[in-house]
């Protein structure tokens, strides 16, 4: 900055210096301009164009384009397609032409015969935009950015800078840069360069605004959404009619980058009633059936704490009409349930408190958590699903530990704590069979002695990336690889499926538990979006729902965004699952002393509806209802608005959806 200050110092310094030859070379250069002007375009200036399309060319307007660099120093004139005059969007194109933004004489096979490109600039609005066209335009009409690092080709091209964008899941072969485009392939690429927002109830604001809205493309969905949402969908002559599968003109295109750029003077080139306009939607429907679980937790919440407490979390959650509960069965390396196999194995046959408290333990008794919650919710109609929620997960300080280090994994330093916030955990190996059995019967046990409606696992049932590296696990690799040790490199393709399908062999066996001793009963798995879920805990959970063993999948989706949300619920995995298998969301609702803002659940929610999804379940009962930005009773008064009808559970199976 320093430097471009003394520059422009030092100008005006040496224009006052010699004001007199300044201004004679000025007026000098203008008079020849002019008068070559004049001399070439004096045809031109005789002409009458279409009155309301293209503004009159004139010399002095050919002058002020002349002239329009900030220190008043003459730049060549933009050059104006001659071939507009009689376009709807006329004003619009003039407007981006001087601005440098439109591709021109770029296909000169379309020109009529007998044209010259040398001699006139040309646009061709009524020709179709292919990719390479589009993304010209729009990348000089819109900033360039920083290209994410794993971005498509046409993402690239684009230069959008996130992943997260409506384009995401534009299918990549469709990509050709000298294919004619379809409006919604147009539309859906200037929503993403815009940064136009997710709308939450996409479908639905496309169905009631647009006659023909509910025939965009799958892909396009998100985009032309987004563009009617934010009232930048320009629909000539028809502003209602979006003609997504049509392909669109250069003209077409140009019009849509007007209305959707930030300079009003480039949006007022556009008349408004050629501007299609998203309608007030009504409430949403609540679908019937839906899943509505909530998670009870022991860790930041006492509603397992006693029978008390139990019986006023069912009503409260049965006056929201929730009607399933994932409680916690095992967590911190213990049950919370009396088990016998847990008193076998870790001599401690429950601990309901998350950590050491004895008093606690002792005042407990021999008090049965898990069947109190059971007659309570299946007396208001609530199913149970016990949720083991630590997987191979176990504490720092863990008594099996000591007793069985064989029994866990490392990495290859030999370190095996895992810090999470004030706590530190270390990871039981999946590969074991002594820590498969410990899980295995622990499921049986529950299946055997409860009236319950399934079993959950969730994202802690896999295993850390970085490990893997414990001796057991090394001799197993070796004995499947001529000898050969583990690779260093912790993201080795091989070694990753290697280890990936280890865990999944362990779920079909969890699957073979659950059918021999409670058939019909449900498993349940709430993973973390695929890929992140594989890349980071080796949790393949889209080929355990393929193989047909889930009967329930609950995509935890914790984001404090609804772009980013919406743009998690559009991931090909959790698609493919909501195509075959019962698939619902997770929602945060908060963390200790820090709940999410209820308008922000309540359009997520409006979002997985809006999107075919099975349902919702939310992390966690107490931070269901603390006060935040808003009060209790507002949060209270909100849930009810969501859910304000009882229905049941779907089945295992359901259809297609949209």
């Amino acid at each position: 900055m320093g430097s471009s200050g003394h520059s422009s110092t030092g100008r005006q310094q040496r224009s006052r210096s010699h004001p007199t030859p300044q201004r004679f070379m000025t007026g000098l250069a203008l008079g020849l301009i002019l008068a070559l002007v004049m001399g070439a375009f004096t045809p031109l200036l005789a002409q009458s164009p279409s009155a309301g399309t293209t503004p009159k060319l004139t010399a002095q307007g050919l002058l002020d384009d002349l002239l329009n660099d900030e220190d008043g120093s003459v730049v060549p004139a933009a050059p104006i397609p001659q071939d507009i005059s009689d376009h709807w969007a006329a004003d619009c194109i003039d407007a981006l032409a001087r601005r440098r933004a439109l591709p021109l004489n770029d296909v000169p096979d379309l020109y009529p015969e007998g044209i010259d490109i040398l001699d006139e600039a040309r646009f061709l609005p009524e020709a179709g935009t292919t990719w390479a066209a589009a993304i010209t335009m729009l990348n000089q009409s819109f900033p360039a950015t920083t290209i994410y690092g794993v971005a498509t080709p046409l993402e690239t091209a684009l230069q959008l800078p996130s992943p997260v964008n409506v384009l995401y899941t534009y299918p990549e072969q469709y990509y050709e840069p000298d294919r004619v485009i379809t409006r919604a392939e147009a539309i859906t690429a200037l929503a993403a360069k815009a940064g136009l927002p997710y709308t939450a109830r996409a479908n639905e604001l496309l169905a009631a605004s647009l006659p023909d809205g509910d025939r965009v493309p799958d892909y396009g969905r998100e985009g032309v959404a987004a563009a009617l949402a934010a009232e930048v969908l320009v629909n000539y002559p028809d502003a209602q009619q979006v003609e997504s599968t049509r392909p669109i003109s250069r003209g077409e295109m140009a019009a849509l980058i007007c209305q959707a750029h930030p300079d009003r003077a480039l949006q007022a080139t556009i008349d408004p009633t050629w501007v299609a306009r998203p309608q007030s939607l009504l409430d949403q429907a609540q679908p019937d059936p839906e899943v509505r679980g909530v998670w009870l937790t022991n860790i930041d919440s006492e509603v397992l704490f006693s029978q008390d407490n139990l019986a006023e979390g069912v009503q409260r959650l049965k006056a929201l009409n929730i009607n399933t509960l994932y409680p916690v069965v095992w967590n911190m390396g213990y049950t919370q349930y009396p088990s016998a196999i847990a008193e076998r194995w870790l001599g401690q046959k429950q601990r309901l408190w998350p950590g050491e408290n004895p008093q606690f333990e002792r005042e407990q008794g021999d008090r049965d958590m898990l069947q109190e919650l059971i007659e309570l919710a299946h007396a208001e109609g609530m199913a149970v699903i016990p949720w083991f929620e630590f997987g191979f997960m176990a504490p720092g300080e863990y008594a099996l530990h000591d007793e069985h280090p064989d029994w866990f994994t490392q990495r290859q330093d030999g370190t095996a704590e895992i810090p999470m916030g004030a706590e530190t955990f270390t990871w039981m190996n999946p590969f074991h069979p002594q820590t498969r059995r410990l899980l295995l019967f622990l499921m049986a046990e529950v299946l055997d002695n409860y009236e319950v409606e399934g079993i959950q696992v969730d994202d802690h049932l896999g295993l850390p990336v970085d490990m893997g590296y414990d001796p057991y696990t090394t001799a197993l690799y070796q004995q499947s690889h001529g000898g050969d040790s583990p690779p260093t490199d912790i993201n080795d393709p091989e070694w990753m499926r290697w280890r990936g399908d280890k865990v999944s062999e362990f779920m079909g066996d969890v699957r073979r538990v659950i059918d021999q001793r409670r058939p019909g009963a449900l498993l349940s798995v709430s993973p973390n979006p695929y890929p992140f879920s594989y890349a980071k805990y080796l949790q393949d959970w889209p080929s355990w729902e393929a193989a047909g063993w889930l009967d329930e999948v609950i995509v935890q989706i914790y984001r404090d965004d609804l772009d980013r949300f919406v743009w998690e619920l559009n991931k090909p995995a959790t698609l493919a699952s909501r195509r075959r298998t019962v698939t619902s969301i997770g929602l945060l609702s908060g963390l200790r002393g820090r709940p999410t803002d209820v308008d922000l659940l309540t359009s997520q929610l409006a979002a997985l509806r809006d999107r075919g999804y099975a349902g919702v379940s939310y992390f966690f009962y107490q931070s269901l209802w603390p006060p935040g930005r808003e009060t209790f009773e507002e949060r209270d008064r909100q849930f009810k608005a969501s859910f304000t009808n009882t229905v049941t559970r779907p089945e295992a199976v359901i259809s297609d959806g949209l």
